[in-house]
């Protein structure tokens, strides 16, 4: 996706994510913290698959890459990763991601940089801090989902890699319904999609499930 006045050319895997996963309107989210920041995760991990930079084996993340690429983001995670050290499970990374380098913030904060969205904090009764992202042009943080859902009802081309991907990572956000598809097709051409995968990104997939189902079970105990 390309837009000469906002930001990067280029937007990333987690930015449209990300921008799935809020309202265009309000900056609310759209599904469950806990759950949405795990799907975060798993595309700043799928980022740096993408990229060459990361690996998976054995349900354990490696590092194939120790130099920056002035990518703050994804050069911050591998760094975490690098000083870590490898070997560690990606359920392990997807935790830590999501809590303790707190992604969504720092995908948000990418987002902001870019132009997309503006960052608005807001006190209830409670007075409890609570972060919104409401988009800078409402209509152009809606393409994401709109050319995913798009892709998802061709039937006729398969979906890219980072298309199928983006797919994967938007169901197991729990944000399929966002994209106004119900259909059984449409999870049909998600798991069609998924299996055409590399194995590497079909573990991180699997871990990301893991992880969020793991997370709905925390919430109703």
């Amino acid at each position: 996706m390309t837009n000469a006045n906002y930001g990067p050319s280029v937007m990333r895997l987690a930015d449209e994510l990300f921008l799935i996963g809020h309202d265009d309107f309000t900056g609310k989210p759209l599904a469950a913290a806990k759950v949405l920041d795990t799907a975060l995760a798993g595309a700043a991990l799928a980022e740096l698959i993408l990229d060459g930079r990361l690996s998976i084996e054995n349900a354990a993340v490696v590092a194939l890459d120790n130099q920056p690429r002035q990518e703050p983001l994804t050069d911050l995670v591998l760094g975490e990763i690098l000083r870590r050290g490898s070997g560690h499970s990606t359920r392990l990374w997807l935790a830590f991601i999501r809590d303790e380098m707190q992604i969504r913030e720092r995908v948000g904060t990418r987002l902001v940089s870019g132009g997309w969205v503006r960052r608005e904090e807001s006190r209830g009764l409670s007075l409890r801090m609570s972060v919104r992202w409401p988009g800078v042009n409402p209509n152009q943080v809606a393409a994401p989902r709109v050319r995913l859902a798009a892709s998802l009802q061709q039937d006729h081309r398969p979906l890219d890699t980072t298309t199928a991907t983006l797919a994967a990572l938007t169901r197991a956000g729990n944000l399929v319904k966002v994209l106004t598809l119900v259909d059984r097709s449409v999870s049909d051409r998600i798991d069609a999609g998924r299996q055409h995968l590399p194995m590497v990104l079909q573990s991180l997939l699997s871990a990301v499930d893991s992880a969020v189902a793991s997370t709905a079970v925390q919430v109703r105990r």
